[in-house]
């Protein structure tokens, strides 16, 4: 884990994202890294479905033949809302705990010069939303 205090008055200089394939679906967000100015953080759902911010550098892509599927570590496409930020600093990060189970985090926002990004766990995987 990371203090998220020690993001804050960092600027996010990029974003990376980790998109899984499978046959030929549409690819799914899994992770993103935020590359701010001293350090990179994931933001990912573990398989106990927490939401989990870790000090982190994105891996290579890979296949998973037996599967059909893949995992392509790209820069992170438009549509992420981490993107529109890249640039800013980011002000304040805080996270929201299960009511039924306090020691696991279910959302995370970041505050950013112009908005912010919510990151939520919802079913085993990551949501993102921007306002």
């Amino acid at each position: 884990m990371v203090d998220l205090s020690s993001l804050e008055r960092q600027r996010l200089v990029a974003v990376t994202a980790a998109l899984f394939t499978h046959e030929s679906d549409a690819p799914e967000l899994q992770h993103v890294w935020l590359h701010l100015e001293a350090m990179i953080v994931l933001v990912y759902v573990a398989s106990d479905w927490a939401l989990r911010i870790t000090p982190d550098e994105p891996g290579e892509s890979y296949t998973m033949e037996e599967f059909d599927s893949r995992v392509d570590i790209v820069p992170a496409p438009a549509d992420v809302p981490f993107v529109r930020h890249i640039g800013e600093r980011l002000v304040r990060v805080t996270e929201e705990f299960d009511i039924m189970d306090p020691a696991q985090c279910v959302e995370a926002e970041f505050v950013f010069d112009t908005g912010c990004v919510a990151a939520r766990s919802f079913s085993g995987d990551l949501h993102l939303t921007g306002a």
